[in-house]
């Protein structure tokens, strides 16, 4: 079912063209979202505890910079009202009077998992951003598509804005450019939403991630020898995934579980071992053999012609008893706004089951595992032929 037919079977007497104009004037509402976001507006309304209204807010708010000792701009009462207004529109807060608002799941959500926040910010600018400028570039490439990662929409963007240099950058380069890529890295601790641990969430799927990992029935010990990687998560940030598998199976050594990542200078994590790996520039995965390689939030940032080329590096160090584990949301009408997201942030898409095997058998790998939610990670995995 569409979008617009879902927001029309929500309330029936809403006609279909009503349903189309809540639909398409969406995007200037986002663009309050960062507003929200700067002046903690969330936070202050779940703190009032009960409906306040935007002069209640916005005092609080003004009231907290005032303590706080820096020069930082205040709220203006209207800003304030208007945001508030516009955010209860979109279902983030709750309008319960003309000019009462009070905070609802979503809003004590935000408050609770600050990463969330942190996306929106990002998702409601270089989203936004990128989303504006996409037709225009199409209509002045002749609608030249798929986008290449580094000249996509996000670029063309920058590109008419006569900054140069930024349209030639990847888009986190960009944002670290411009010093938004600590909010960025913040978001990706947590996402928007947490479904319990990386061991927790396979074995609700059905997966046998000990086994897989070769860790013995009785949890006793590992199974491995010393020399043996039990797990590499390549781009893993800090090592949030590989620490949680390390809390499920404390026999395993830090040595035995690796995390790759960009940056050389990563600082030490307790209970992991730490890595750089570029695996845009890199000819080869350094570590071969390993039980599983992860790439959890990866492959969906590439093209498919870049996600050919990592998961050939990684098929060709995997051994007879290695799997490739990929964790990403499915292709379905869940993540569609996700889906045209990583399209004009980064030339890359969700992929469905089709589109898995169809990348496996190019790189020389078959699916022996795959599992889909409708709202949630889904778990493929892909071992050699």
């Amino acid at each position: 079912m569409s979008l617009l037919n879902r927001l029309a079977s929500l309330t029936p007497a809403v006609p279909p063209g009503a349903a189309l104009a809540g639909t398409v004037t969406i995007p200037a509402s986002l663009g309050f979202v960062p507003v929200a976001v700067h002046f903690d507006l969330f936070r202050a309304l779940v703190r009032h505890g009960g409906p306040a209204s935007a002069k209640d807010i916005a005092d609080a708010v003004n009231e907290a910079i005032q303590a706080d000792g820096e020069n930082k701009s205040r709220i203006p009462l209207l800003l304030a009202a208007d945001t508030l207004y516009i955010m209860a529109g979109l279902g983030l807060v709750e309008r319960v009077d003309e000019d009462c608002f009070v905070a609802n799941a979503i809003t004590r959500h935000m408050v609770d998992m600050p990463s969330a926040q942190h996306g929106a910010v990002h998702f409601c600018t270089e989203g936004l951003m990128a989303g504006a400028f996409l037709m225009k570039q199409l209509q002045d490439t002749n609608f030249a598509y798929p986008f290449d990662e580094c000249n996509g929409p996000f670029q063309y963007a920058y590109k008419l804005m006569g900054q140069e240099e930024l349209a030639k950058q990847h888009a986190y380069s960009i944002m670290e450019e411009q010093g938004r890529m600590d909010s960025f890295n913040q978001f990706m601790v947590g996402k928007f939403l947490k479904f319990g641990t990386f061991p927790e969430r396979v074995a609700s799927v059905g997966y046998d991630l000990g086994a897989v990992l070769g860790v013995n029935p009785d949890n006793s010990s590992s199974g491995l020898r010393d020399d043996e990687v039990a797990m590499v998560d390549i781009g893993g940030g800090r090592g949030e995934l590989l620490l949680e598998v390390q809390a499920r199976y404390p026999q395993l050594q830090p040595s035995q579980l690796i995390v790759q990542e960009f940056n050389a200078a990563i600082d030490d994590v307790p209970g992991v071992r730490l890595m750089e790996w570029n695996y845009k520039i890199s000819a080869e995965q350094p570590i071969r053999g390993a039980r599983v390689y992860s790439l959890q939030h990866i492959l969906h940032n590439l093209s498919d012609l870049g996600a050919v080329a990592l998961v050939q590096k990684l098929a060709r160090a995997m051994g007879p008893e290695s799997r490739l584990l990929i964790i990403e949301y499915a292709k379905n009408l869940t993540y569609t706004n996700l889906h045209s997201s990583m399209i004009a942030l980064y030339g890359g898409r969700e992929r469905s089951s089709a589109e898995w095997r169809q990348l496996a058998g190019v790189c020389g790998l078959m699916v022996s595992f795959e599992k889909y939610e409708t709202a949630g990670e889904s778990l493929v995995e892909m071992r050699l032929v």
